[in-house]
């Protein structure tokens, strides 16, 4: 594995052939597979282009274990051209409206970890607009990763407590920050569920996609109104 968020890596196994590319000012997603079954062979190309050199980077410390961190980099608003295919139907992306997201990271974690996630890019009166929030994974006592990214610049949040569960993940929710700068409803329309259970080993997530409509102020007292973003959330516990 690289040592670093700006150089590439390629794996092939059993009919999967990955490669993450990077290249001055953007980065290249290709991935191929062969049919298996029913399971369609699947072809994807995506290019991400770095609009801005604005990341956020956080290395979290864990109250279990004095040796246990997490170092993590995410890049927001990188705009996507390319495509998937999956048998014979094409899906296009294309950078006027499609955005991708770098979440990176190195780390050594405690066995049982739990973490509540949300992301999202798009554009805001045409103006690329992002937000990262999160908490329960690690000790963010010191620095958290609620962040806002707007034309290139980024701009820090308070804290964001939110329960994907309650009511069941798929009915609406509302975020909202303790400084009053992130106020959001978040309108679900699909939750992607994986689980992975092998020995010990006893992992799940609710990976769910919905839109965010609401507002946001930067740093500078700027209000954004927010309608219809694309984005997720999401909340995983576990065991490894």
């Amino acid at each position: 594995m690289p040592d670093s968020s700006n150089k590439g890596i390629k794996a092939s196994r059993s009919g999967v052939d990955i490669s993450f590319e990077v290249e001055p000012g953007r980065r290249i997603l290709r991935c191929k597979t062969t049919q298996k079954g029913d399971i369609p062979a699947m072809e994807s190309e995506i290019m991400l282009e770095h609009t801005q050199d604005t990341s956020l980077v956080i290395a979290t410390p864990f109250h279990e274990d004095d040796h246990a961190f997490y170092y993590n980099e995410k890049i927001n608003c990188m705009r996507a051209d390319g495509f998937i295919k999956v048998g014979e139907e094409r899906f296009s992306f294309h950078p006027d409206s499609a955005f991708g997201l770098l979440d990176w990271g190195r780390g050594v974690w405690p066995f049982h970890s739990e973490w509540f996630w949300g992301n999202g890019s798009g554009l805001v009166e045409g103006i690329p607009f992002g937000f990262n929030i999160g908490y329960g994974f690690g000790d963010t006592s010191a620095a958290s990763e609620n962040m806002l990214f707007y034309d290139g610049m980024a701009h820090k949040l308070g804290d964001v407590i939110f329960d994907l569960s309650a009511d069941g993940y798929m009915s609406p929710k509302h975020f909202s920050s303790d400084d009053g700068r992130f106020e959001m409803d978040f309108h679900p329309v699909y939750d992607r569920y994986t689980e992975t259970k092998v020995l010990f080993v006893n992992n799940h997530c609710h990976q769910v996609f919905g839109r965010f409509s609401g507002k946001v102020r930067l740093d500078d007292g700027k209000e954004l109104m927010i309608k219809d973003l694309m984005a997720f959330t999401e909340h995983a516990e576990n065991n490894w």
